[in-house]
């Protein structure tokens, strides 16, 4: 058997394994945590880390930072009204999709495989409690075990390799991913109380405001209002500012 069942393309697998580096600084908390205050108005400090206030609403509900390499992070008070927290959150997250090239859509799911163990030529299909695993010609993947589901295609240098990856509980909590070779799509649902969430979207190609990553992190009580942070950046490298953001959160509504 050729060195291809477990593996269905370097490029494939290098690319879920980076897409899981980024869940690995962005995991979903499993333990529940306690309850998110409700505030009228945002507590937007002159500065927090390396990012420095540039004006905030003189009603409370937002405020304006800027970061190096000119990002930009913007905390909002959003009410939600009797909707739910995504209702809330699509506009913005509609706005954050104009500001980078788009992702493109997942891959097929691959048909459901035979009980037990079959294997033809560079084809592999196990299924064992726990743990799934399917491979064929076409340079493509399926991995699926306890609470994991990765699903990789090999473009061999035609259609460009992507990715999905789900990491998820039965609560509701987890973490999606929809990759490519240009980019990523990485939504975060956090066990605990109240609206926990986090949407990231990062491309290896400049927007239009010359913006790389932009995403937003959301808290709050269920019933709101929540906090979001939004973020901006033209830089790839944003692990500090991300806790800046998220100490900003913390500030306001709690952990």
């Amino acid at each position: 058997m050729k060195q291809f069942d477990l593996m269905a393309g370097g490029a494939s697998m290098a690319l879920v394994f980076a897409a899981l580096a980024l869940t690995a600084c962005n995991p979903p908390h499993p333990h529940a945590k306690g309850p998110l205050k409700a505030v009228s108005s945002l507590d937007c400090p002159e500065s927090e880390g390396d990012l420095n206030r540039k004006s905030a609403a003189a009603d409370g509900k937002s405020c304006v930072y800027g970061g190096e390499d000119g990002a930009q992070v913007t905390l909002t008070l959003v009410a939600l009204d009797g909707k739910d927290a995504r209702s809330a959150l699509e506009p913005i997250e509609a706005q954050l999709k104009t500001e980078v090239p788009a992702v493109s859509a997942p891959p097929t799911p691959t048909p459901p495989s035979k009980a037990g163990g079959e294997k033809d030529g560079d084809k592999v299909n196990i299924d064992l409690p726990g743990i799934h695993i399917h491979a064929n010609g076409d340079h493509h993947t399926d991995v699926d075990a306890t609470g994991v589901h990765v699903e990789a295609h090999d473009g061999n240098g035609r259609e460009g390799d992507r990715a999905t990856v789900r990491i998820g509980g039965g609560d509701g909590a987890g973490v999606n991913i929809n990759a490519n070779d240009g980019g990523a799509q990485i939504r975060i649902e956090e066990s605990g109380s109240g609206v926990r969430a986090r949407y990231i979207l990062a491309s290896e190609t400049a927007g239009p405001h010359g913006y790389k990553v932009v995403g937003y992190e959301a808290r709050g009580p269920k019933e709101g209002p929540i906090v979001v942070a939004t973020l901006l950046s033209k830089s790839e490298d944003h692990d500090a500012m991300r806790h800046d953001i998220h100490r900003l959160i913390e500030r306001n509504v709690g952990g």
